[in-house]
């Protein structure tokens, strides 16, 4: 059986790319390697409550105009365990250096997978996630969507059992302080 000659180069192409490490189109690059356990964003254990029960929680909280409260009342609300000791805000620009400095930790991008994008409408607000932490390691993420999610880090690099949130009546959300 004869090989045509186009299809025998095309084959020592793919073959001399595959080999010299290079990648062929329609591959993405593997990236920055992690040090550390990979955790994802959007598939992950819930081991402190439900997404819908904190979401629920702070959306009452707006709902109601509660005019303060701490974090732990809030996930008390939400019915979710306080196996955590921070909580960090992952946005879209969130570089390593920020991560490192919510975190407290030598936490990186690369051990985070699903990051959020942004919005292809720019009329939307893009999502962001909350991480809680617990001595550094991510235990559980919440995606907060829409065009004005309940809860808001304000000036806070990241939360705290002790965080306390007020109502903001010009927003209708509830801001760290």
């Amino acid at each position: 059986m004869r090989v045509p000659p186009v299809l025998l180069a095309a084959l020592i192409a793919a073959v001399m790319l595959t080999s010299s490490g290079c990648q062929l189109i329609g591959e993405e690059s593997s990236g920055p390697t992690c040090s550390s356990q990979e955790f994802d964003l959007i598939r992950h254990p819930t081991p402190l409550g439900t997404s819908k029960a904190l979401v629920g929680a702070f959306d009452n909280a707006v709902n109601q105009q509660l005019e303060s409260a701490t974090m732990t009342e809030m996930i008390q609300r939400a019915g979710w365990t306080m196996d955590w000791d921070r909580a960090i805000y992952v946005g879209t620009s969130t570089t390593d250096a920020r991560l490192d400095e919510r975190a407290g930790t030598d936490l990186e991008l690369a051990c985070l997978t699903s990051l959020p994008q942004r919005s292809s409408n720019s009329d939307l607000a893009s999502p962001y996630v909350t991480l809680f932490l617990s001595k550094g390691n991510p235990v559980q993420a919440e995606w907060w969507y829409g065009q004005n999610p309940s809860l808001r880090f304000g000036e806070q690099e990241f939360l705290t059992p002790d965080t306390i949130f007020r109502f903001d009546s010009g927003h209708g959300v509830m801001v760290a302080e």
